[in-house]
């Protein structure tokens, strides 16, 4: 998986075709105020971006068309300073009718910060903008540290976060509470791995092994006990690009994932494909003849009757 510490700015990509095409100069970045501070970019829903700050013990929610902000200081109660501990996730709680998700920075929103201490627990706890106000803080047992460059899932009423070894950790936004899923019993090594929703509103791990995305779901058995399962179908990237790869090119990262349409982002030598899980259509939306360790996290505004569908991605490296 993508790790290591993210000092570069965002940047926006979109990827739908002219004249819906828009161009990423109209995405205003947040500016650092000052050369210590350090943004962490944690993704985007409903039109809304999350980004903490650490040392101001601050999150932000960033409307990135208006360049908007509204700054929300950490619960007193949730204290580190290693900053790779912590993670966000935002969704508009707009539910007037008619409304609709994606242009929401003037609605209501609820605001979720995670952070997980030497891999033994975790901590959340729901800031409603409605109120003013953050919640109790939930907590459970872990055994692994958050990726950070693993945006939330949305899953039902729960968002959901990968682990280091795949476990995912849950918070139920109703309920208020913390838990966590142990990843499946897995067999073989698996280059990387992506959290994703099934059509059940199920969670389900998609992993790479070699060539070959492998899916895994969580469902009931006939004992009704739950539990993790294979399924039949595979996806083999092998064919599926648009041009044949070079043969030495066996270097592939799942590295992003959007949960509106389904589609896992793929990083190769020859750029960034999207990977539709459901019918394993795929298309190339960045070119380049090298590779490039960007994290992408998937940006859907929503202003009738223009759609806004873009990644915005933050480099590893400089590319």
């Amino acid at each position: 998986m993508v790790s290591g510490h993210v000092h570069a700015a965002p940047v926006f990509t979109p990827i739908l075709d002219s004249p819906d095409r828009i161009p990423a100069s109209r995405f205003p970045v947040p500016q650092n105020r000052n050369r210590n501070d350090e943004w962490r970019f944690m993704g985007c829903r409903h039109g809304l971006a999350v980004l903490l700050e650490v040392s101001r013990r601050e999150a932000v929610v960033w409307d990135p068309i208006t360049g908007q902000q509204r700054h929300v200081s950490f619960p007193p109660e949730m204290h580190t300073d290693d900053w790779n501990r912590w993670h966000a996730a935002v969704l508009c709680a707009d539910t007037a009718d008619g409304h609709v998700h994606g242009d929401c920075f003037s609605s209501p929103f609820k605001l979720v910060l995670i952070l997980v201490a030497q891999r033994a627990r975790a901590f959340a706890c729901l800031y409603e903008s409605a109120s003013g106000a953050w919640g109790d803080i939930a907590s459970t047992a872990t055994r692994d540290t958050i990726c950070y460059t693993q945006p939330s899932v949305l899953i039902g009423n729960a968002f959901c976060w990968l682990l280091g070894e795949a476990d995912i950790l849950a918070f139920d936004i109703e309920r208020h509470s913390l838990g966590v899923i142990e990843k499946p019993d897995m067999k073989r090594y698996y280059s990387s791995v992506r959290l994703f929703r099934r059509e059940d509103n199920g969670p389900g791990l998609a992993c790479l092994s070699k060539l070959t995305i492998l899916l895994w779901e969580r469902k009931s058995n006939y004992d009704g006990v739950v539990g993790w399962e294979m399924l039949q179908k595979t996806i083999k990237l092998k064919g599926l690009f648009p041009r044949k790869m070079p043969s030495y090119d066996k270097l592939v990262y799942l590295s992003g994932y959007d949960e509106d349409t389904n589609a896992i982002v793929l990083t190769t030598e020859t750029g960034n494909f999207t990977l539709q899980l459901d019918s394993a259509q795929i298309r190339h939306i960045i070119k380049r003849d090298y590779i490039c360790d960007n994290t992408f996290y998937p940006y859907i505004q929503i202003s009738i009757p223009q759609v806004i569908h873009s990644y915005l991605t933050l480099p590893f490296t400089n590319c």
